[in-house]
């Protein structure tokens, strides 16, 4: 039922209904009274009618009739059940521990407004009035210059406007709390910031909830936030419900200026909302006001920014390597978008399977380059996605031994493989023997990775010296069953005459093509097949004109045209395909322009 919090604030809400009830609840011949009584009463003690109404009720027993009196003149009683008060301490240790480092500080012109929190690798969630200087309606002119500082004391400079934004409402520009859900109707005070320098990806981010949580009040709650700028550590309280109001919700805990865009979590440590302002109370017995916290729940707006987030996580495209000036991504759209599928629960795709147009020719550039996009990509996860490598560089005895110690030397505790089901290599045939091997370890390396929720990539390199049978078999049994391995992906780089089991899809559409489960497509699994070994005109020009975006927030495709024409001038083509031995001369003709892309940014990348 009611706290004595709740009866005081719906006396304050509702004082004619209150008036009528105390009324109802009077005994005996005395005039009943009323909160004119009162607030004559509290105008002498200097304290809050209400809170002095609620006092009297509950020492002279009249709180319940009080209450019965409410609910008979069509109060709504507040249903919500506080939740069980025991907290996860496994739980508690990790978020605390994530918690450090996706926290972060807003600056707007230099000065420290708020606080936001790393939703992404490139993504900050903070409050939509922490990075304005104009109210609701108004245009900035010029936009003021936002900076994100991490929690490894780096310098990030976002972009503006923010790649969403949802303004407050005109009377919480003011400090003044929503009075209805009409004061606030679509206007959810959240601004999602694109940082236009690499992010420090080990620092990790929030995830969002596939679900967002359900709004409920009594729960508790935990809040991530500088306020005055000073790192008070982590704020705890609980939730309570504004009545009239459910755009909002109250909290108890001590905030201050700079709290603002602060990420509130669950007790299941999901990310819950954002503290936005304050919520006042009432008066308080010593004439102080008493004021709460007020959020705005994720699951207003989790819809509108989870496409965002996503594909910053998981991005389709890729136009260079974080934190390297030379590393441009050319014409790899099809490996990024593949990496992107398999990395869904449901899709049949589990990887991809690099090819080289011209294998007599030798070039391995495409193939290499291909695990440092992989990595580039896994990394953006936060640690949930890792890679594996497997170079066979040089003959190995016992590859399935060699794979179980790379997994182990990557982070992965593993128990031993489990001992052959009745195949043993002196009992059968080679090649079922070397399957059943294979099979054991790529369960046991799943069922390893299941335990701490990660997925493993095996990134499998083009082997340098001819791969010994005892290898081949190994490789091809392994494969087979990482296909069917939920925590398992793979990437084959090369090995084109070695036939390797699952279907080969000419991209993620078309393994999707028959529809369901879950929109990932039914039927087998397979690998999508990308090809290397050469890129055309359109690859620079999709290039550069991701990076004119990323670095200065549009794209002159004028400008983009003619620098594509310099960088590609005098290169050889056949059928409108470069080489990729020219690929590195492109990538050096390109600085120049990448460079004035940056200073017109104020960036360094």
């Amino acid at each position: 039922m009611w706290t004595e919090t709740d009866l005081i604030e719906i006396i304050h809400e509702f004082p004619a209904v209150a008036n009528e009830a105390l009324h109802a609840i009077q005994q005996g011949d005395g005039k009943p009274p009323d909160l004119d009584s009162f607030n004559a009463a509290a105008a002498v003690l200097n304290t809050d009618a209400a809170e002095l109404c609620v006092n009297l009720l509950q020492s002279t027993g009249f709180s319940d009739a009080f209450v019965q009196a409410l609910l008979a003149r069509g109060i709504e009683v507040d249903t919500d059940v506080p939740e069980n008060a025991r907290i996860n301490l496994a739980g508690m240790a990790d978020f605390l521990q994530r918690a450090r480092t996706f926290r972060c500080r807003v600056e707007v012109d230099d000065t420290f407004r708020g606080t936001g929190c790393l939703v992404g690798p490139g993504l900050v969630l903070t409050a939509w009035h922490v990075v304005r200087v104009q109210g609701p309606g108004v245009e900035q002119n010029p936009e003021p210059k936002v900076t994100v500082v991490l929690a490894d004391g780096s310098k990030h400079p976002a972009g503006v406007p923010p790649s969403y934004a949802s303004p407050c409402g005109d009377r919480e520009w003011i400090n003044e709390a929503p009075h209805a859900d009409s004061d606030v109707l679509d206007r959810h005070d959240v601004a999602l910031l694109a940082l236009r320098t690499p992010a420090a990806r080990h620092l990790g981010f929030a995830h969002l909830p596939p679900v967002p949580p359900a709004v409920v009040s009594r729960s508790k709650l935990y809040l991530l936030d500088f306020p005055k700028g000073q790192d008070e550590q982590l704020g705890e309280g609980t939730t309570w419900k504004i009545r009239k109001v459910t755009a909002r919700m109250r909290h108890d805990i001590e905030t201050a200026e700079g709290s603002s865009g602060g990420a509130c979590f669950n007790s299941r440590f999901e990310l819950f909302g954002l503290h936005q302002g304050r919520q006042q109370r009432g008066p308080g017995r010593n004439g102080g006001k008493l004021d709460d916290g007020r959020l705005v729940p994720l699951s207003l707006f989790a819809a509108d920014v989870a496409e965002l987030i996503g594909k910053d996580i998981a991005p389709l495209e890729l136009w260079h390597l974080d934190g390297e000036n030379s590393q441009l991504v050319i014409g790899r759209d099809l490996f990024v978008s593949a990496v992107a599928a398999a990395g869904q629960d449901d899709s049949r795709v589990r990887g991809v399977r690099v090819k080289r147009r011209n294998v007599s020719s030798g070039d391995e550039t495409g193939l290499g380059f291909s695990y440092r996009i992989l990595n580039e990509l896994l990394l953006r996860r936060g640690g949930e996605h890792l890679a594996v490598r497997i170079p066979l560089d040089e003959p190995v005895s016992d590859l399935v031994s060699d794979i179980f110690q790379r997994v182990q030397s990557a982070g992965v505790a593993m128990n031993a493989i489990p001992s052959p089901g009745g195949v043993d290599p002196g009992q059968a045939a080679a090649e079922a023997a070397a399957r059943d091997q294979a099979n054991r370890l790529a369960a046991a390396v799943n069922e390893a990775a299941t335990k701490t929720g990660r997925t493993v990539w095996f990134f499998v390199d083009n082997p340098s010296v001819p791969l010994s049978e005892p290898a081949r078999l190994h490789l091809e049994g392994f494969v087979a069953s990482c296909l069917v391995q939920p925590r398992i992906r793979l990437v084959i780089a090369g090995l084109e005459t070695l036939p390797l089991a699952g279907l080969e899809f000419s991209g993620p559409d078309a393994a999707r093509a028959d529809g369901p489960p879950a929109d990932g497509g039914s039927g087998p699994p397979g690998l999508v097949v990308d090809y290397v070994g050469g890129f055309t005109r359109q690859d620079v020009l999709n290039c550069l004109t991701r990076a004119a975006e990323s670095l200065a927030g549009q794209a002159d495709q004028q400008s983009i045209e003619a620098m594509t024409q310099v960088a590609l001038v005098g290169s050889e083509k056949f059928n409108g395909v470069y080489r990729d031995a020219t690929l590195s001369t492109v990538v050096t003709r390109l600085q120049p322009y990448l460079q004035v892309l940056r200073e017109s940014a104020g960036t360094t990348i």
